[in-house]
């Protein structure tokens, strides 16, 4: 579904990512993980054609290089950083990010209901999202990378500074999709996390697990 091969990424002197290859294949539920600085975040912008890589290639499987815009539709992302505007209701959000991927009329309205009761929130709907707890917007973070039914869906670190609840809802969350077949990618530099090593994680471990080293 998504191949990195030879990647390699710098900012001046930095480099973020390093030669780096790897393959997901359709349907996988992919660990990325290492520590803070590790390069985690790049790889998702280069992933998703945010980034251009300084060298190597970049391809969705059918669809071609994610810097493509047609191709870019294809794939859903949850940043590490909350992606929603505060004045606006859960609902409002969803529908902006509906349209934004050229969702209207009926089938936006459904897949705004579907995704706001998915992630628990169709009972502050119409709540702005300013007022949401942290783990709530988390939530509707995910489901933000969700309205347009994405099949490859980027995952940076969804569990950064939420509660017990949001974090297991969370979780249970990413079991559904895997379980629909949704190829999916988890970015983490908690090891229980990307390797299902840990009781809190649902029992169904991930089938890839990558370290990137630092």
């Amino acid at each position: 579904m998504l191949t990195l091969t030879n990647v390699r990424k710098t900012f001046g002197k930095t480099v973020a990512v390093d030669g780096l290859s790897l393959s997901v294949r359709k349907g996988e539920l992919f660990g990325l993980l290492g520590p803070n600085g590790a390069g985690k975040s790049t790889t998702v912008s280069l992933a998703v054609g945010l980034l251009a890589p300084d060298t190597g290639t970049i391809t969705i499987e059918r669809f071609g290089n994610p810097a493509e815009p047609a191709v870019r539709q294809q794939i859903g992302v949850a940043p590490p950083t909350i992606a929603l505007y505060e004045l606006l209701s859960g609902e409002e959000n969803l529908r902006f990010f509906g349209e934004v991927y050229g969702l209207s009329g009926a089938a936006l309205a459904r897949r705004v209901a579907w995704c706001l009761d998915f992630v628990g929130l169709t009972d502050r709907k119409n709540d702005a999202t300013g007022k949401y707890s942290g783990g709530m917007k988390r939530r509707l973070n995910l489901a933000a990378a969700l309205v347009h039914d994405p099949q490859l869906l980027l995952l940076d670190e969804p569990t950064v500074g939420v509660d017990p609840q949001s974090r297991n809802k969370i979780f249970e969350n990413i079991e559904a999709l895997h379980a629909e077949g949704r190829t999916i990618i988890y970015t983490t530099h908690y090891m229980e996390e990307a390797c299902g090593c840990a009781s809190a994680l649902p029992s169904s471990m991930p089938d890839g697990c990558w370290r990137l080293a630092r």
